[in-house]
């Protein structure tokens, strides 16, 4: 829902008390708290950037939680430089709603935190 730019709906399927957490190496990681934490979480990855394009490529089922592979492309405001990346967000699911949503730079990182084997194939 978020990446389709339907924000309500994306809020509709988090539980009030949801936490977002940007994990290191990532710029500036911290936790994010409820739903307005939520949006600052999102507001934050995406600050720098204009023309910000996001995709899914992998979904992974993880029991409770749900490994998504991201990819990003936008033009930083500053520089006009594109940017691309490759990240995975791992949401924890209780109740059909998102309890938690992190964001990693690596599968790796990822499949540690949803309890998946490193190097899953």
């Amino acid at each position: 829902a978020f990446l389709r730019g339907d924000v309500d709906k994306a809020l509709e399927n988090m539980r009030p008390d949801a936490v977002s957490f940007r994990a290191p190496p990532l710029p500036d990681p911290q936790t994010y708290h409820g739903p307005e934490g939520v949006l600052q979480a999102w507001a934050d990855w995406t600050a720098d950037l204009l023309e910000l394009e996001m995709t899914t490529g992998e979904f992974i089922d993880a029991g409770d939680r749900v490994v998504v592979e991201v990819f990003q492309r936008g033009m930083g405001k500053a520089s006009g430089a594109v940017v691309e990346g490759r990240f995975w967000f791992v949401y924890t699911i209780v109740d059909a709603k998102v309890t938690r949503q992190d964001f990693f730079n690596s599968r790796d990182q990822a499949f540690e935190a949803a309890g998946l084997r490193q190097g899953l194939a």
